[in-house]
């Protein structure tokens, strides 16, 4: 990935997905973010977090979330501080401790 193609994680907007356990899953979630108009999004198995940026987050976030929900997921916006808090004491946010290292070996 270059720099061109990275999202900067300082403008990005962060979601926890449940329901996803397939990269199958994280494309049909891609292609739903596509279709409303944004290009800059990813979306991990491994941490179930998708991140996209968005020009205009008041009106497109929204859509992204409706988008995503039509075809079956959950989202969960993630807040910049939760993410940080966790991130620093190396734990898994509460939302996300449903991911056994099991869970994870499956995905990999």
């Amino acid at each position: 990935m270059n720099d061109t193609t990275a999202i900067d994680l300082a403008s990005a907007a962060r979601y926890r997905v449940t329901g996803m356990d397939c990269p199958a899953c994280a494309a049909k979630i891609e292609q739903a973010v596509r279709s409303v108009g944004l290009d800059d999004v990813r979306v991990s198995i491994a941490t179930q977090i998708m991140t996209l940026r968005a020009a205009d987050p008041k009106s497109e976030l929204p859509r992204v979330e409706r988008a995503v929900s039509e075809i079956g997921y959950r989202l969960d916006r993630i807040a910049e501080a939760d993410v940080d808090r966790h991130a620093e004491r190396g734990q898994v946010p509460d939302r996300q401790n449903h991911i056994t290292p099991q869970y994870k070996r499956a995905l990999w």
